[in-house]
């Protein structure tokens, strides 16, 4: 990855999306990217491409083929916001995702058995063939900077100041894991489906886009790795409605500070 080529960042909301413009030095859009809204910026002395998704699996997937498609990045890094899996993750917390698994419930499971399908949800054809993975794994050497990044930057988070912690839990400092992260389009907030989700995938978390960028990443043979701060965790403590978009945006704040530094190390 020590090449000329740019590091591309794919960002979901536009919550999580706002502190790249304070963490990244000359942003500006790109012209002739329509209907896509792309930027370019600068980490370090890496030339940084970014571009806003939306949320959701087919525009995750969506905007990392058409950034990739576009300036051949060295790499894909991707982040934002998360709900636990792991009960023991609280609001602010940091994973950094080893693996990505595309998931689903108990009962679609069953019944994906019952016909004789594939149970592995993350499939594409490359070179002629047809690919059933179990998980996308993410690029080692980004993960292991990640995680020297993540340590570094969750030293100086302070405490969370957004809804989501739960009475009676005395505050912590953020803590920064490792593992799976689960992505599909759903918002998991039944106890009993969080704890199925967790034995059966062994995720940390939940989002709505981190498995489907990193299959088009697998697709290309591209580095990827993504980064996601927790939200929210509904089994300690569900968020109001008014409360989710506040929560997003804090988790997203912290997603970003780690995803920037990490564009601005690639090939340092």
């Amino acid at each position: 990855m020590n090449d000329e080529r740019p590091v591309a960042i794919v960002v979901p909301m536009d919550e999580e999306f706002a502190p790249y413009r304070e963490l990244l030095a000359d942003m500006r859009r790109l012209d002739g990217a329509e209907p896509w809204e792309m930027y370019q910026a600068r980490a370090g002395g890496r030339r940084v491409v970014l571009i806003l998704s939306d949320c959701g699996p087919a525009n995750a997937a969506a905007a990392t083929e058409a950034v990739i498609a576009r300036y051949q990045p060295a790499a894909v890094l991707h982040g934002g916001s998360a709900g636990a899996h792991n009960p023991d993750l609280l609001p602010g917390d940091i994973v950094l995702g080893a693996r990505y698994v595309v998931h689903t419930t108990a009962a679609d499971r069953a019944a994906r058995q019952a016909r004789g399908i594939n149970p592995k949800l993350i499939r594409f054809r490359r070179d002629g063939a047809r690919l059933h993975l179990g998980h996308i794994a993410a690029d080692p050497a980004l993960l292991a900077r990640a995680g020297v990044i993540a340590a570094r930057e969750a030293a100086g988070f302070g405490p969370w100041t957004a809804a989501g912690w739960p009475a009676g839990t005395p505050r912590r400092p953020a803590r920064t894991i490792t593992g799976v992260i689960a992505s599909a389009d759903l918002w998991t907030v039944e106890p009993a489906e969080l704890r199925d989700l967790r034995e059966h995938y062994g995720a940390e978390c939940e989002d709505m886009e981190s498995a489907f960028a990193g299959q088009v990443c697998a697709l290309h043979r591209l580095p990827f790795l993504a980064a996601r701060a927790i939200s929210n965790n509904d089994a300690a403590c569900g968020l109001a409605p008014a409360e989710v978009g506040p929560a997003l945006a804090a988790a997203g704040a912290r997603a970003a500070r780690i995803i920037a530094a990490l564009a601005g190390e690639i090939g340092g």
